[in-house]
């Protein structure tokens, strides 16, 4: 199970360790102390931070509706991180990155993968998110998670103008059983 808490008061996320192509890394729960990591592998990958240390915190105080966990490598470095808000039935990936070094190994799909079984988890339907319409790699990676194409969102980053893709997944409880070997 990928949440400690179901339909509780504070989302929470169960460290564990994964192995990506072959390298173990740690997924835990994202703390303060990971802001200036985060930050970090935004202007990596992004060259700039779309968002800044003030976002960051106030989403992380937000326990009962949001939820981020890290990937850090043995080496203790946080090479990734995923960000969800939770409301009603629906997941929504706020934020996503994985550093460039790190990328095209399966990181940020495993990133994915944790937060779809929270999002099943919670008893959610559906997951959504945005991506910029030039970023085809992002958009291969969501469709091969079963992602479907939307409508295109116009300027929607504010800070490049822009345009986002936003694209859905439908959360099936039957499908969630059958993946945890309940069916």
């Amino acid at each position: 199970m990928w949440i400690d808490q179901l339909n509780t008061a504070e989302l929470a996320f169960s460290a564990r360790t994964v192995t990506v192509a072959t390298e173990q890394i740690i997924l835990r729960q994202m703390t303060a102390a990971d802001i200036g990591a985060a930050l970090d592998i935004e202007r990596d990958v992004y060259g700039d931070t779309p968002w800044d240390r003030f976002v960051f915190l106030s989403e992380l105080q937000k326990v009962r509706s949001r939820l981020y966990v890290v990937a850090v490598n043995m080496a203790g470095r946080v090479v990734g991180f995923v960000g969800t808000s939770f409301r009603g039935a629906e997941a929504h990936i706020t934020n996503l990155a994985v550093a460039s070094d790190y990328q095209h190994h399966g990181l940020g799909k495993t990133l994915l993968e944790a937060m779809i079984g929270v999002a099943r988890a919670h008893n959610d339907t559906r997951m959504t998110l945005e991506v910029r319409t030039d970023n085809t790699n992002a958009q291969q990676l969501y469709r091969s998670l079963g992602f479907r194409d939307g409508h295109i969102k116009r300027n929607y980053y504010a800070s490049t103008h822009q345009d986002a893709l936003d694209m859905r997944l439908e959360l099936s409880p039957a499908r969630a059983e059958m993946e945890n070997g309940k069916a």
